[in-house]
């Protein structure tokens, strides 16, 4: 495969488009150049944006829940395992692209879990899923927005940030989280792998990640996009 501070290969673009994520491997001799080649690998995808962290590139570890950032899901789940959801979704127009990596991590550290974003409503909870409000929560600039949208190419789901504003949409979204879905893929990290995720397409969870607190995820989020 093609390393990250290249341009994605045509067969690793296409499974991009196609699959919605694509994996590759990048050998870095230290940290710091490990960072620079998935921000590389995010700016031939789009253009990099700032997250909460205020970082083009965040480093990111498991977070017990007494010291974790409020509106986050490691607020919610700590060191266990995630719930899925889209990352920025306090944004009108969420990332289109994340580029995750794992420079170093012991012999055997947390899952990522994608699962494809269209098998989380089901048929029956359509119709709340298109009209029933949630306050996307971010500070000043929090806004109301529904998970689906007629038109829109993504399904807006993080229940770290969404609150439901009616019992309706509290109900809609315990009734999403209680369901037991399959995931689509599981990525096994490994010294030097990088995951390319799809941010409209697919949704992702940690695993439990209670016995590899010392795994340290980079991440880049995308807006745009060229694939």
């Amino acid at each position: 495969m093609a390393p990250t501070n290249q341009p994605l290969n045509l067969h690793e673009s296409r499974m991009l488009k196609e699959c919605g994520w694509v994996a590759t491997q990048h050998k870095a001799n230290d940290a710091d150049a490990f960072e620079r080649a998935v921000l590389s690998l995010g700016q031939f995808l789009g253009t990099p944006t700032t997250t909460r962290n205020r970082r083009l590139v965040d480093r990111l570890t498991p977070t017990h829940a007494d010291k974790a950032r409020p509106n986050s899901l490691s607020r919610m789940s700590g060191t266990g395992q995630q719930p899925w959801h889209m990352d920025m979704a306090y944004r009108v127009e969420p990332a289109r692209y994340l580029v995750m990596g794992m420079h170093e991590c012991p012999a055997r550290t947390a899952d990522t879990e994608l699962l494809n974003a269209s098998t989380l409503v089901p048929a029956d909870l359509s119709e709340e899923a298109l009209s029933e409000p949630f306050l996307i929560r971010t500070g000043a600039r929090s806004f109301y927005a529904t998970i689906k949208a007629k038109g829109a190419p993504f399904v807006r789901f993080d229940p770290g940030c969404m609150q439901g504003s009616t019992a309706r949409a509290r109900a809609l979204m315990q009734q999403l989280l209680n369901r037991t879905l399959a995931p689509t893929h599981f990525h096994q990290w490994t010294p030097g792998a990088v995951l390319v995720i799809d941010n409209w397409k697919m949704f992702h969870r940690r695993a439990d990640a209670t016995g590899s607190t010392n795994r340290t995820l980079y991440r880049v989020s995308v807006m745009g996009g060229t694939t």
